[in-house]
């Protein structure tokens, strides 16, 4: 049997909610277990928001794409004007491809924008991936999009959608989960903060910091999701303690350990002369190498693409539909997810 890493959250986790959380060790091709369907093939994935945070995906009295709403008070002396300003996230989902397509194009720009702010940055990584999101619910509209999206765009958007559809493809939805799982979901580390985590790795083993990134963003969210994958895989670059024994140094738990580790074991099987074999040994599936390669050849085109992923959240694909899970999430056992919907309906994504 060939040795894996396997990702053990990423296919099932963080696509469908179905994807289980792979392991480093030896295991053939993945099977989706709880991964976050719909964004990248995670069954499920965490989320970075509140439980208490209003459905970033719920349709808004917006009249358009603006960023903006107006309301108007009247007095008897007065006539007030006030702008609530309405964050990207929760914007409403574009209703034709060319809209979508639209859509991308801004949130796509935003998020390579360095004159805004770290959480405005955010605000629109999220919506970037909510857009994926609908786009993997209305996949019929793929070629129109790609086909609308600004030409300095089309690789980004071409290559962002083939992750996705990759990663879907290793979610078996025949067998969706019926209760969320027993994760702790935190916020990750700052962007800058792991950025020079995977830049150190590179600079000890060649291996492109990209592929690391690209790497984290699948198995864990860049580190959101804490939790042991059925497979009995851990910390953010989800290693089997037994492989992490025979390949690396340190904490698998800890981020900095958990990154070098992952790019030794890179190395180890053919990185960085050969990606394709080193990601195949990381995750034995074609359609992991796809999605690694894909992620990482964006990131490759522009740096900046990485801020909008740093800030993708965690989705759960289950049995009672698409859910998010937000930061502040906190289960020792897992849990019905008719329950968690009776408490917290907001999370369920509307498309």
């Amino acid at each position: 049997m060939r040795a894996s890493h396997a990702n053990r959250l990423s296919p099932y986790l963080l696509i469908v909610a179905a994807f289980t959380l792979a392991a480093v060790g030896c295991s053939p091709s993945p099977t989706v277990a709880n991964g976050s369907a719909s964004d990248d093939t995670l069954g499920s994935s965490a989320e970075a928001a509140s439980p208490d945070a209003g459905d970033p995906n719920a349709d808004d009295p917006v009249a358009d794409n603006d960023a903006e709403l107006s309301t108007t008070t009247t007095t008897a002396a007065t006539t007030t004007t006030v702008v609530e300003t309405v964050p990207p996230s929760a914007l409403p989902l574009p209703d034709t491809a060319v809209a979508l397509a639209a859509a991308l194009d801004e949130a796509e720009r935003a998020v390579r924008d360095t004159a805004l702010t770290d959480a405005d940055r955010d605000e629109w990584g999220r919506r970037q991936q909510s857009l994926y999101r609908h786009l993997s619910f209305n996949n019929a509209w793929a070629d129109d999009v790609v086909a609308n999206v600004d030409p300095a765009l089309t690789d980004a958007v071409r290559l962002n959608w083939s992750a996705r559809q990759s990663l879907s493809s290793l979610v078996n939805t025949e067998t969706l989960h019926s209760e969320l799982p027993a994760w702790r979901v935190l916020a990750p580390l700052p962007p800058e903060t792991l950025l020079g985590y995977y830049k150190q790795a590179e600079a000890d083993t060649g291996v492109a910091w990209e592929f690391l990134a690209a790497i984290n963003l699948v198995e864990t969210r860049m580190g959101r999701i804490q939790g042991v994958s059925t497979a009995g895989a851990i910390g953010p670059m989800q290693f089997l303690p037994t492989t992490w024994a025979e390949c690396c140094e340190g904490d698998p738990s800890v981020p900095a350990d958990a990154i070098a580790g992952a790019a030794k074991y890179l190395t180890d099987r053919g990185g960085p002369e050969n990606m394709n074999r080193a990601i195949f040994g990381y995750n034995n599936s074609d359609y992991y190498v796809t999605a690694i390669t894909s992620y990482a050849s964006v990131m490759m085109a522009d740096e900046q693409a990485y801020y909008g992923y740093h800030a993708w959240e965690i989705y759960f694909l289950s049995t009672e539909g698409l859910i998010r899970i937000p930061v502040g999430y906190e289960q020792l056992e897992p849990i019905p997810a008719t329950d968690w919907l009776a408490q917290y309906p907001e999370t369920l994504f509307a498309r």
